[in-house]
């Protein structure tokens, strides 16, 4: 059994930054994903942009996060906070190669192996192929918590969890058109929509909630549906359409991910055609294509030394072991018999993550990141977008590499060591 001082399972954007920092540290580092290349959610769900993380100007995610930005700008595959999924995709390779990591994808964990709060070793498959590998410290960035949960350990999971969406890209649109509208009508949109459009930046709109319940009335429109939303993506007329609601099902089962597969296409189906046949600006739009996997907001939560809550996002609350920043406030995507949240923390201000949060209970080496992170319902909708991820992810990565190299458990690495790899993603005078 070929054995590693570090494994990563999940490639996305938590995981991504776990592995190449913990390469980076001079430890032996697998990563195990799913998918043929790494993103996760900005990939394989299309999702995109990056949600808020800057405050006043300054920027609260460096680091990793940071590096991935300026690759994807300067190809050409980034504009302001919106990226293309093919440039995340190119620029993830280059950084795993960079910093050596092991990449084990196309592969399915199927097992793991605990003794003594230790996990020993995972198994996963690959084309039919079972194989074990063992490790001193694993990271569960699977967003599912797979590794905690075939492990054995507790979680948390709601008996409701946030709506699932398909994701999907149209281009052909007329800008100027769709802007005009707002400016004529935006008491049809929400309130945060700005009309202020300036050409080659990134532009977001979510609303026409008139033509959505005319449509939902006639039967032409899923009545699970709230609004249409999109953000424009590099190049000519193209945009990124975060508007589809799937409810009432878990992305942690096949069975329930399959049929929202299914519910998904429909209602993408639905909003396309209303969009082409009744909405300025769509006279002229087509689809490109929907994302290859559903995006999943919500499903188990690791129980770790601490549990981040709403209140903690709300009120700024501030940590004496931090290892991230975050502004983007509670977000929850409600079921269809719930209203939606969406709360903001204090203006120019910012919360932060906890190392105690990442830190899996009754397990000795292993951590998480990303939106498997310990959190309430509440405080998981703040913490699950993906630059709070990413700096998360570069967190575990950096103390896993930190305990394997010191020969320590990851809980008595002295903070001031982990701190000191991951400083610009915390205030200075911390």
């Amino acid at each position: 059994m070929e054995h590693y001082d570090v494994i990563v399972l999940g490639g996305g954007i938590a995981g991504l930054a776990a592995a190449v920092k913990s390469a980076r540290l001079g430890v032996k580092t697998a990563l195990i994903e799913q998918y043929a290349f790494a993103g996760g959610m900005a990939t394989a769900g299309m999702v995109s942009p990056f949600m808020k993380f800057e405050i006043a100007g300054d920027r609260l995610v460096k680091g990793i996060f940071l590096e991935l930005e300026q690759r994807m700008t300067a190809i050409g595959g980034m504009v302001n906070n919106g990226f293309s999924g093919d440039a995340f995709r190119n620029v993830a390779w280059q950084l795993l190669t960079e910093a050596e990591v092991h990449p084990i994808f196309n592969a399915a964990l199927i097992s793991a192996e605990m003794r003594e709060s230790h996990i020993q070793s995972v198994t996963f498959q690959k084309n039919g192929h079972s194989q074990s590998l063992s490790a001193k410290n694993f990271i569960d960035s699977s967003g599912d918590a797979q590794l905690l949960f075939l492990a054995g350990l507790p979680f948390q999971k709601g008996e409701k969890l946030q709506a699932l969406t398909l994701f999907f890209r149209m281009g052909g649109l007329d800008l100027q058109t769709i802007v005009e509208t707002v400016k004529r009508e935006p008491q049809n949109f929400l309130p945060w929509v700005d009309s202020d459009f300036q050409e080659g930046r990134i532009y977001s709109v979510a609303g026409w909630l008139r033509e959505i319940k005319a449509a939902q009335k006639a039967g032409k429109l899923h009545e699970a549906l709230q609004y249409i939303f999109f953000t424009t993506l590099p190049g000519s007329g193209e945009a990124s359409f975060n508007s589809s609601n799937i409810c009432a099902l878990d992305g942690s089962s096949s069975q329930d991910l399959t049929r929202a597969e299914w519910i998904g296409r429909q209602q993408v189906h639905q909003i396309v055609r209303l969009l082409q046949d009744e909405i300025p600006g769509f006279e002229k739009s087509y689809l490109i294509e929907t994302a290859p996997q559903v995006g999943v907001r919500e499903t188990r939560r690791a129980l770790g030394d601490y549990i981040v809550t709403g209140k903690d996002i709300m009120q700024a609350r501030k940590f004496p072991h931090a290892i991230a920043r975050g502004c983007y406030g509670v977000d929850i995507h409600g079921q269809a018999d719930e209203s939606s949240v969406m709360d903001e923390i204090p203006e120019n201000d910012f919360y932060e993550v906890p190392l105690e949060a990442l830190l899996v209970k009754d397990a000795v080496n292993l951590m998480v990141a990303g939106r498997c992170v310990s959190a309430t319902r509440k405080g998981h909708g703040a913490l699950r977008i993906m630059p709070t991820s990413a700096a998360m992810g570069e967190a575990a990565g950096a103390l896993s590499a930190l305990a394997a190299t010191q020969g320590k458990a990851l809980r008595s690495v002295d903070y001031l060591s982990l701190k000191n790899e991951i400083k610009h993603n915390l205030k200075e005078e911390q």
